[in-house]
């Protein structure tokens, strides 16, 4: 199997990413106050308060949202609409994004691009081959920005498609605050999300089998499929571990979602726990260090005593479609990229050499070779293409 999906043509993507915001400390400006997503009280600022309902607790984040991750109501408020920077819970948007296309059996070989992000890493080796299912544990538990920018190019064939996919999954899912620079959160120039985004990407989430059992993993472990028999890196043992300490404490019925920190962002989180049939979410932005896990655990807590008790202050909106398969995934095979192609046929390809053809022996020039190499890439994608539809039309995902 192929490391890497084969680089099919993106030609008409159409994808725009929304204008940069500069980079400036954070901001409680509500994004298009005119019509707020969610509500009229979704563009105010500040604690957005209902009626009635136990008294809300001290909530030292800079915004947040508790709601009913069911029914979608949004039971309080603070800042819903204000852009902060997300950290790593961005990654969530990034398992939204990639989940529908890739396997969890697809293989992926790591390279130097990956192995080098900065920040936190699971420790992919370049040269060495990984199951997409692993990835998934290294990204949701160990929050691997390694991990992060393997399944971005997985999924997208290139980073930068990749990024561009995960715009279009946070317009599909309404999160209009949401400005996508790299698939792992690390602080970047134009990079920002919204308390209400966060939220509605730990609603979508928790809809994911797949996701739930990653984000409720406490431990997972695993190796390299495969290693370069010239690699000068050993065949680690790799260790992902659960960051959300909800998880890892035992908080009542936690099930998620994922944390975040940067030096920018501070302490970002969307956590979520059921109880009795019940679940609620909540998300977390610009909070205070020590501070994360007590916050969410208060605003959990409140959810569950005042849901469907109180008069909801918005509404989390439904995505505009399905999950999304967008032209870049089925668009028709226009070219191959070169880096892609492995001649099997030809020793050498610097050299003429003899092929068997129909039971004759034909003289061949590299150009045949080549161009016989890239028909063969190019019937693998063909191929590729329609095992992804198959799998997506099982799985009832919508194209546009």
């Amino acid at each position: 199997m192929r490391s890497r999906r084969g680089r099919l043509g993106v030609a008409g993507l159409g994808l725009v990413l929304a204008a940069l915001l500069p980079a400036t400390v954070p901001s409680t400006a509500a994004a298009d106050t005119g019509s707020a997503i969610g509500g009229p009280r979704m563009a105010e600022q500040g604690v957005v308060v209902p009626s009635g309902g136990t008294a809300l607790p001290n909530i030292s984040s800079a915004a947040w949202v508790v709601a009913d991750a069911d029914t979608g109501q949004v039971l309080a408020a603070r800042n819903p609409h204000g852009r902060y920077r997300p950290a790593s819970t961005l990654k969530t948007l990034l398992a939204l994004t990639m989940a529908p296309r890739l396997s969890n059996a697809d293989l992926y070989t790591a390279d130097w691009e990956d192995a080098n992000q900065e920040g936190t890493r699971i420790g992919l080796w370049p040269g060495h081959t990984y199951r997409i299912g692993d990835l998934w544990y290294a990204l949701m538990l160990k929050s691997g920005n390694d991990a992060a920018t393997a399944l971005a190019k997985a999924g997208g064939g290139s980073l930068q498609q990749g990024i561009a996919m995960m715009q279009a999954e946070a317009r599909r899912l309404q999160a209009n605050d949401t400005t996508v620079v790299n698939p792992s959160g690390l602080d970047a120039d134009g990079q920002f999300s919204s308390a209400y985004d966060l939220a509605l990407w730990g609603r979508a989430a928790l809809q994911r089998g797949d996701l739930r059992k990653y984000m409720t993993t406490v431990r997972h472990s695993f190796n390299a499929v495969s290693v370069p028999a010239d690699s000068k890196y050993k065949d680690e043992t790799m260790y992902a571990r659960t960051e959300n300490r909800l998880v890892q404490n035992g908080y009542p019925g936690a099930i998620g979602v994922k944390m975040g920190y940067t030096t920018k962002a501070q302490n970002t989180m969307i956590a979520a726990a059921e109880r009795d049939g019940r679940r609620i979410v909540a998300s977390l932005m610009f909070t205070g260090q020590g501070r994360i896990t007590p916050d969410a655990a208060a605003l959990l807590e409140w959810g569950f005593a005042n849901s469907g008790r109180v008069e909801p202050v918005g509404q989390l909106v439904e995505p505009l479609s399905k999950a999304v398969v967008s032209e870049a995934d089925v668009a028709p095979v226009v070219g191959v990229s070169t880096n892609d192609i492995r001649p099997t046929s030809v020793a050498n390809a610097s050299d003429s050499n003899d092929l068997l053809v129909g039971g004759f022996s034909a003289k061949t020039s590299a150009m045949t070779g080549g161009l016989l190499a890239l028909a063969a890439a190019m019937g693998v994608a063909v191929l590729k293409v329609v095992k992804r539809r198959r799998r997506f039309a099982a799985a009832g995902v919508y194209r546009y």
